[in-house]
């Protein structure tokens, strides 16, 4: 008689359920690493910069990880005394070049598609006219094109060395049109000799330097869109300071720092220009 033979079947056993959570473990586990260090630098928290009335609640983050900072931009009218203006930018840039050896900045201002050439800024219409009319006798013919930056109230939320750089660069911001029209009109009135306008610009650049890389520190080297502006302002400024370096023209130092006086009214004019039509 014929045992019957016993078969026996194995069965893998799958392990897929398992891996998966363990993958999904392992997957939350690194992303709370990521988002501890990221709360440790400051750099997850979003920034945000804006009226009081619109800025984003504190609440909408943890609070012991954000700050706020209150921000006012003052109310400056100046009066700049215009070449010219043109459709074409290379007409303006053409134009602005053939004075900026005779010391007058020779800032070309963009508004829609007109480029306005600008020789200077005063903070009075007074102080306009007179130059006007010192132009007038030396067949320069000038116009006074006036422009205005309405004070504006900002309240900044982010990260504290994030709310502290944007204060501090904003406050300086507003005030250097102000400084450099003073330096630069003390040039032309020879009570300031070329050296000593040339080192107060370059006293600036550095300045600006300095505000930018504080500024990149704080943001971990990406600022956000909204301080496009302010930081190109700042770069504009150390270009013109690194290039006084070579030049021993008091003219052309005038013309720089006019040309970085507007730069420094225009560029605030249109960043609160930009914040309000935000």
């Amino acid at each position: 008689m014929r045992a019957d033979r016993l078969q026996t079947n194995t069965y893998p056993i799958s392990h897929r359920p398992a891996r998966a959570a363990l993958c999904l473990l392992l997957g939350a586990g690194i992303l709370a690493l990521a988002v501890y260090l990221q709360l440790g630098r400051g750099g997850s928290l979003p920034f945000s910069l804006g009226s009081p009335a619109t800025a984003v609640p504190s609440r909408a983050t943890p609070a012991p990880k954000r700050a706020e900072g209150e921000i006012t931009l003052a109310a400056h009218t100046w009066y700049a005394l215009q070449l010219g203006a043109f459709t074409q930018e290379g007409s303006a840039r053409q134009l602005a070049q053939e004075y900026i050896a005779r010391g007058a900045a020779g800032y070309v201002q963009q508004q829609d598609s007109t480029y306005r050439v600008l020789a200077a800024a005063y903070p009075t219409r007074a102080e306009a006219q007179a130059v006007q009319t010192r132009l007038s006798a030396q067949n320069v013919g000038v116009y006074i094109h006036p422009f205005t930056q309405p004070e504006l109230s900002l309240r900044a939320q982010g990260s504290a060395d994030q709310v502290e750089a944007v204060q501090e660069t904003l406050a300086y911001l507003d005030a250097l049109a102000d400084k450099l029209g003073t330096l630069s009109c003390a040039l032309d009135a020879h009570d300031m000799d070329a050296d000593a306008a040339r080192s107060a610009l370059q006293s600036e650049g550095s300045t600006c330097a300095g505000l930018k890389k504080r500024l990149l520190s704080a943001f971990e080297g990406e600022l956000p869109a909204l301080l496009s502006q302010p930081a190109a302002l700042l770069d504009s400024i150390c270009a013109e300071s690194d290039a006084l370096q070579k030049e021993t023209s008091a003219a052309r130092t005038g013309a720089a720092l006019k040309r970085c006086q507007l730069a420094a009214a225009v560029g605030m004019m249109d960043f609160a220009a930009a914040l309000q039509g935000r």
